[in-house]
């Protein structure tokens, strides 16, 4: 029997860190109110006066700094909504990062875009600003930028390309809750358009759930439209301008999240108060570096806490034994994106002709072989990174040493792995 846990030996944490998802007697109350008020539908426009989807649209909106929030049914189909309201369609290229979400790129080929994927920072695992230079060709239409891990992207430098090139922009923010920039602007309003999830891991969640923030009154009227079946406001409920889709976030989720959103703040303040007492204590552990950033963060959402892990300061341990073994000591974790986006087995063997679009769509004229795309930092990144949960930043700061001593427990024992 070996010393870790993972070869028969004493587990270093045998307690959780916190419970996730969290909630307490407002998520009760707020859901009570609704079964009660026997209003479970948010109207046929999506958050009717009066309902709890409008709360929380105003107050999410509110706290993110936008002028209109456009609640929905998840993360995935308020990218697709944005796209939509920003009229991206069939032939237009539509830039994403290599290290995110499928829903980032899968939105865009569900209104018929073609995503272009280019590779990210080093720094933070963000969208690289120059290689989205590189990308944009006559065809290029928008930019989703992701604000990964909860860092937040170079908005400005963003923000020039789209200007110069005429391009919408659209903050994938489904990490980045209340994460402000350098400048101190939250996310999700720089842009044209922003997006927000709030399924169940998120720092955030009703179970599912989405939001598009803007400060444009007729992109927001659009996404209106498309998140409810394509009507306008005061005339019948069978007339409808738009594909006719029901996007709606259910009544009982709104007022999950009017609660969550009322302990976001200081889920965030102790979320960054545990992270930088664990980068202090990561400058005694060789092989461990927290993900230090590029300088565009004040505060960071830590929706995931990105470590880079170095096998050869760990007996040339993998970095998917060291995360199982990482595990099975009681600290929660995970190797985060296995693999760029263009390397999932979608883009395997797309068919041909009309069958394979919008890749082999005859309006976009060009041939593509996404999974071929080069994207040396984003397969680097994907060998060395580990993620340690977000509700782990959010126990007592006390519970952190745990972290490091596992991590120690693991690199003294190295050799039981091999």
């Amino acid at each position: 029997m070996g010393k870790l846990a993972i070869n028969g030996g004493e587990k270093l944490r045998k307690k959780d860190f916190f419970l996730w998802p969290h909630y307490d007697e407002h998520e009760l109350k707020y859901v009570e109110e609704v079964i009660k008020s026997r209003r479970w539908f948010s109207g046929m426009r999506g958050a009717d006066p009066g309902t709890k989807a409008e709360e929380f649209e105003q107050k999410f909106a509110a706290y993110q700094d936008a002028k209109y929030g456009i609640s929905c049914a998840n993360g995935t189909v308020a990218i697709e909504i944005a796209l939509r309201a920003a009229g991206i369609g069939c032939g237009d290229e539509v830039i994403v990062p290599a290290i995110t979400f499928i829903a980032t790129l899968s939105a865009v080929l569900q209104v018929n875009a073609i995503p272009v994927v280019v590779d990210v920072l080093d720094s933070n695992q963000c969208i690289d600003p120059a290689e989205i230079e590189k990308a944009v060709t006559d065809k290029t239409k928008a930019i989703i930028p992701v604000h990964f891990g909860g860092f937040c992207c170079d908005m400005d430098k963003i923000m020039g390309i789209a200007k110069e090139h005429n391009l919408v922009v659209i903050e994938d923010s489904a990490h980045a809750h209340g994460a402000l920039n350098k400048d101190g602007r939250k996310v999700g309003t720089t842009g044209d358009l922003g997006t927000f999830s709030f399924q169940e891991s998120k720092n955030m969640t009703a179970g599912e759930g989405g939001i598009v923030t803007t400060n444009n009154p007729d992109l927001a009227e659009k996404c209106i439209q498309y998140r409810s079946c394509g009507r306008h406001a005061g005339e019948s409920w069978y007339v409808h301008y738009v594909l006719p889709v029901n996007y709606r976030l259910a009544e009982v989720l709104s007022a999950m999240l009017i609660a969550q959103l009322e302990r976001l703040d200081e889920q965030i303040k102790k979320k960054n108060d545990n992270a930088n007492y664990l980068a202090r204590k990561f400058e005694n552990v060789d092989g461990i570096v927290p993900f230090p950033g590029d300088g565009m963060t004040k505060v960071n959402g830590y929706y995931l806490y990105l470590l880079r892990y170095d096998k050869d300061k760990f007996s040339g341990v993998s970095r998917n034994k060291f995360v199982d073994a990482l595990n099975a000591e009681g600290i929660p974790s995970f190797i985060g994106y296995p693999w760029p986006l263009t390397k999932n087995p979608m883009f395997k063997n797309i068919p041909e002709g009309a069958k394979g679009c919008p890749y082999t769509c005859p309006y976009y004229g060009k041939e593509v072989n996404i999974k071929d795309t080069k994207l040396p930092v984003s397969d680097k990144l994907c060998e060395e990174t580990v993620v340690i949960f977000h509700q782990v930043l959010l126990a007592p700061q006390s519970d952190m040493d745990d972290i490091i001593a596992a991590m120690v427990k693991i690199q003294e024992n190295a050799e039981e792995l091999l």
